[in-house]
């Protein structure tokens, strides 16, 4: 294990509390007011151990009733929150912070460093069988040396740790130990944090209320009395909602692309876009035909036509994507070694390989799975490729992929602030999340050296050679890059940027 003195040895920038400012000027900052918040899904629960992983919608609440140690400002840098300052050891594997004074949970309980490490302890204990637990398998454990000081020790190197950990996720956000063994099996609906919100009241189906809470630690924040977050599945309906007024701000996405463009007209209305990181993908099993061969991924991936598949899809909104990184990430690549749409080179790739092509694809049983599934059959099928599209309940396609009972898998690479945890488990051999199944030990090299160096500059040529490594072996193939909507009132301001996709209204006020 590191020591403390080793772990002093390298510092980042210490943040004071006093620049921690994410909205607008205080000066136009109002107190007071509710507002409404039409989601995609109804919440299932908040216990980990019960929930696993949160969903869009949970993001939502989540990050009113909680806090996370650190946060995104808008630069997409990491800031400080429950933590105030934090250093790290020379080989990265080691990160001490250091935590904000004072801070009591909803039910009055102090947060400290051993509420956060039994946090941490009890989504990791194996009895538990939380599947939370595969989301932190890379930390070895979680010290808490004194009540203010908390050390995560990891199994691998993490250069950006403290960006990694700011999504407001099952695994990040902090509970009060004392409520989930009070309330046992009842915690799941009756949440307790440190977060600027306490929740009220909750009617299941039909909406949660969240109330300003007196003694948040952020003095003068929040700036609303009440959120009301109300489950609207249907698209039209939560856009009716919001043009109404019932609704002050819904989340949405380019599968609704005819709202998004409605709103972009009406000046009572405001479009919160942002571009971030990661990509919508797809995966090959290398190890089963006729994807064992690169010459049938190549074929197909030359076979999609993007900009076509966009208009289809999401009337031309959809950005598509030649690498895993997107516009919101920091890693630039002048070169990313993109396979060109050729259909002519495509058919005589698959000729070459001289047997016929045949293979089901995963889909989601959704119109939007459905459709993207019969596009890209359509551009197979032009080239002499035979895809069956097998459709499936969205929760299944994780089992299916980890298990490997696939052909061709949809998959997502998420927003994150750091592209390491991801491109490490799903690229480098021997990673139970390399859905691929590809070995290359020029492909893990570059993996081993881009988490290991601070440079950023070497870190995103690391990258870059990366994309252009998976691109020539065509073992994934990204289709759009990732953009996240929110449509809300003009009325409200203080809206952040949609990191990792969480419609984070924590902060927001009327005008």
């Amino acid at each position: 294990m590191t020591n403390a003195a080793a772990v002093a040895r390298k510092r980042v920038p210490i943040f004071l509390v006093a620049a921690f400012a994410l909205a607008a000027p205080a000066q136009a900052q109002k107190s007071g007011g509710s507002i409404t918040v039409g989601q995609e899904l109804e919440i299932a629960g908040f216990d980990p151990l019960k929930v696993g992983v949160y969903d869009t919608s949970t993001f939502t609440a989540a990050a009113a009733i909680f806090d996370t140690l650190t946060t995104l400002n808008d630069k997409g840098e990491a800031a400080p929150k429950l933590a105030v300052s934090w250093t790290h050891s020379d080989d990265y594997k080691s990160w001490t912070f250091k935590l904000r004074e004072g801070v009591k949970f909803h039910d009055g309980t102090p947060f400290n460093a051993q509420a956060f490490k039994e946090n941490f302890d009890r989504q990791k204990d194996p009895a538990n069988k939380c599947r939370c637990a595969f989301y932190i398998t890379n930390v070895k454990e979680v010290l808490a040396p004194d009540e203010h000081t908390v050390i995560f020790n990891l199994t691998d190197p993490s250069v950006n740790w403290p960006a990694v950990i700011t999504i407001q996720s099952s695994n990040n956000v902090i509970h009060s130990p004392t409520a989930w063994k009070t309330k046992g099996d009842d915690y799941n609906r009756n949440p307790v944090g440190t977060g600027p919100y306490i929740l009220k009241s909750w009617t299941a189906g039909d909406r949660m209320v969240l109330e300003k809470n007196p003694n948040y630690w952020d003095k003068g924040r929040p700036y609303l009395d009440r959120i009301v977050l109300k489950p609207l599945p249907d698209a039209q309906s939560r856009f009716a909602s919001l043009q109404s007024g019932e609704a002050d701000i819904i989340w949405d996405d380019e599968n609704d692309a005819d709202n998004i463009m409605k709103a972009q007209k009406d000046p009572k209305l405001t479009v919160h876009t942002y571009k971030g990181s990661g990509a919508q993908v797809y995966a090959f099993n290398t190890k089963v035909a006729p994807f064992d061969d690169v010459r049938v991924r190549q074929a197909l991936v030359m076979a999609i036509d993007r900009p076509k598949m966009s208009q289809a899809i999401s009337n031309g909104l959809s950005r598509p994507a030649s690498n895993p990184y997107g516009d919101g990430s920091w890693v630039k690549c002048k070169d990313d070694g993109a396979l060109p749409f050729d259909v002519e080179k495509a058919k005589a790739l698959i000729k070459d390989y001289g047997k016929p092509v045949e293979f089901k694809m995963l889909v989601t049983a959704t119109p939007r799975g459905r459709m993207v599934g019969q596009v890209l059959q359509q551009f197979w099928k032009r080239v002499g490729a035979n895809m069956e599209i097998e459709q499936v309940d969205q929760a299944t396609i994780p089992t299916r992929a980890f298990t490997r009972q696939f052909q061709l898998t949809p998959w997502r690479i998420v927003d994150l602030a750091d592209p390491d945890p991801q491109m490490y488990a799903n690229f480098r051999s021997g990673s139970p999340l390399a859905l691929a199944g590809f070995s290359d030990p020029e492909l893990d090299r570059l993996l081993d050296h881009a988490r290991v160096t601070a440079d950023i500059g070497q870190r995103s040529e690391d990258y870059c050679a990366i994309g252009r490594l998976i691109n020539k072996e065509a073992i994934w193939f990204w289709t759009f890059q990732n953009t996240y909507y929110a449509l809300s009132s003009a009325r409200l301001k203080g809206f952040p940027k949609i990191y990792n996709s969480v419609i984070d209204v924590s902060n927001t006020w009327l005008e």
